[in-house]
């Protein structure tokens, strides 16, 4: 295993490091012996499992602070506040795989405002030593060039330069990782793969008034791992099965036909649903952890309390929570609308984040929208332990682009676009297909930069 590795530094304090994993074919110098001893043979495909630790998920008001999208190759940022929020990709990617219904109970009358913790302990500070993970199921040779991600935070910040956004937390950090062949289970994890890890420090906390009231702060962002028309490019293949990543840059070459545990199968498809297997995980940095991820000699160390604390919001894919009749629910996935979250289960599983340790699988007493509206002195629905996570994938080429002036394709007109726009005209870029790179061609991208995206 080997991996490639890039820091990026953003704007009002938010850093941002990420790491992309891949598994050559002249990597694999790990003998059988060793993998034999790790994982036992056929237990990749043994479905069987303890029934999951219940838990209780956390609650408080969550207020949308900010939807944050980010440009892992250009730099460029842009945080659009509270009810503003946008996603900035939808004319140039679509969903691969999505979790993003935050309250699958909303139809029967509930209100949200369920979250959970990334926690080791009943003390519910932040656990720097565990890893929370989830997983899916999403197609063969899906390529990804866009993450979204979550966190809801009670950590408090402050926002010194007045542009309306938080300034950051020093040293408050949250690491996600994407695995290949995982279904979340003890006998599986070994054959677990990562392929990208994405480290964010100096996050975003809660708001002053939010602090004030006891509410959390929840902050989404889209993270895009490509600029249209520049040398780098980040994107990823998942389930890679004919050692071509087609139009990402890199991938675990042919890892979807691969046995590492030698049962004879492929590790690609451990619950046999004809999908390929994979996971992601999440583990937070509490400030008083003492790590100076930025190297500014500033550890950000302080004294914990009770009341600081970082976790993720729930998610279900697209679809509908469907009542059984008897007591129970169970969420109808559909499956015509792209990339909706296929193999989502009401179960997660917690890792000691040091050693890769399993520490068992976990839910919240089975989904289902009968508490009571807490209005009236219920207790509110159960959530599914599904968390909200997306990957998109590019957009179809025989598409048309309905902005032509978005060069770099982020969904937004600015300085980027113009900058992308003189980098392909220097380079004999034809932008009026009329077979010559001169003064028209300038003319014609002002004319349509000034008319704005629809």
């Amino acid at each position: 295993m080997s991996h490639s590795s890039y820091r990026f530094l953003l704007p009002d304090a938010l850093d941002f490091h990420i790491a992309m994993y891949f598994r050559g074919e002249h990597m694999n110098s790990i003998s059988k012996p060793v993998f034999a001893v790790l994982c036992s043979v056929g237990a990749a495909h043994a479905m069987t499992d303890p029934q999951p630790v219940t838990l209780e998920p956390n609650r408080a008001p969550i207020n949308q602070a900010a939807h944050i999208y980010y440009n892992a190759v250009t730099g460029e940022r842009v945080v659009t506040l509270l009810a503003e929020q946008r996603d900035a990709l939808t004319q140039e990617n679509v969903p691969v795989w999505a979790a993003t219904v935050s309250n699958p109970c909303e139809a029967f009358g509930y209100g949200s405002d369920f979250f959970f913790v990334v926690d080791e302990g009943s003390d519910y500070l932040p656990g720097v030593d565990v890893s929370l993970l989830d997983y899916g199921d999403t197609y063969l040779d899906s390529v990804v060039d866009c993450i979204q991600i979550n966190w809801t935070v009670s950590y408090p910040d402050q926002d010194l330069d007045g542009d309306g956004a938080m300034d950051g937390v020093e040293e408050l950090a949250g690491k996600w990782t994407i695995w290949e062949l995982d279904n979340g289970r003890e006998a599986q994890s070994c054959i677990r793969t990562p392929i990208m890890e994405i480290l964010l420090f100096n996050l975003p906390g809660n708001t002053p008034e939010n602090s004030g009231t006891g509410a959390f702060a929840e902050y989404t962002m889209d993270i895009d791992l490509v600029a249209y028309g520049s040398a780098t490019d980040l994107s990823f293949e998942l389930g890679d099965s004919d050692s071509n990543c087609q139009s990402a840059a890199f991938c675990n070459h042919n890892i979807a036909n691969g046995d590492r545990n030698f049962d004879g199968l492929p590790d690609s498809d451990l619950d046999g649903d004809g999908l390929f297997d994979w996971s992601w995980s999440v583990r937070f940095y509490a400030p008083e952890s003492g790590f100076d991820f930025d190297s500014d000699s500033d550890t950000g160390t302080l004294p914990g309390i009770s009341s600081d604390s970082i976790g993720v919001s729930f998610g279900a894919p697209a679809g509908a929570a469907v009542d059984n009749g008897d007591g129970t629910f169970t969420w109808n996935i559909d499956t015509s609308i792209t990339g909706a979250g296929y193999g989502a289960e009401d179960r997660f599983a917690l890792y000691d984040a040091n050693t890769d340790t399993y520490e068992g699988g976990y839910w919240f007493g089975g989904f289902a929208c009968t508490g009571g509206l807490q209005s009236t002195g219920g207790t509110g629905y159960t959530p599914p332990a599904m968390f909200q996570f997306v990957l998109y994938g590019p957009r179809d080429p025989d598409e048309p682009n309905d902005c032509l002036a978005d060069c770099n394709h982020d969904g937004i007109l600015d300085f980027f676009d113009i900058t992308c726009f003189i980098t392909h005209y220097q380079n004999g870029g034809d932008y009026n297909s009329d077979g010559s790179t001169n003064f028209f061609d300038v003319s014609a991208y002002i004319m349509d930069f000034d008319q704005g995206c629809p």
